[in-house]
């Protein structure tokens, strides 16, 4: 069995069910997040406002990139970087620290969770054909 907490390769089914629900839930919030810190960054005339506004929009795109790809090896370390990249951006605004976070506390879970629920899973399986298999019908 993988990793709980995998860099690479491919997860299993519930991992890769989490953190797939993980990543499509913070590119939306990516998105919104970048378009409110775009237009405060505007109506104050900062320079940087379309570089928020870009870097926002990369995470999001990047999110879901990872999460259809996390049935190959690529995705999980994919995702990774979308964690690392989203608390990258607390550099150009100090507010993504929070989406970052919350973001990546709820990866982290996702992957670990995932890691248990597929042993769960395997166990029962394992059960249920040494039972099958084991009585006369």
């Amino acid at each position: 069995m993988a990793s709980a907490l995998p860099l690479v390769g491919v997860p299993g089914a519930m991992q890769r069910r989490l953190a797939a629900i993980v990543l499509v839930g913070q590119a939306p919030v990516m998105v919104f997040g970048a378009l409110a810190i775009w237009g405060l960054a505007s109506s104050q005339g900062d320079e940087r406002a379309n570089l928020y506004l870009g870097g926002g929009i990369a995470v999001s795109v990047l999110c879901v990139l990872a999460a259809g790809l996390l049935r190959r090896p690529i995705g999980v370390s994919l995702g990774w970087m979308v964690q690392l990249a989203t608390i990258l951006l607390a550099l150009l605004a100090p507010v993504a620290i929070i989406v970052g976070v919350i973001f990546g506390g709820l990866w982290i879970t996702a992957l670990i969770q995932g890691h248990k629920m597929d042993g769960l899973t395997a166990r029962y399986a394992a059960s249920q054909q040494a039972s099958g298999s084991t009585s006369a019908h």
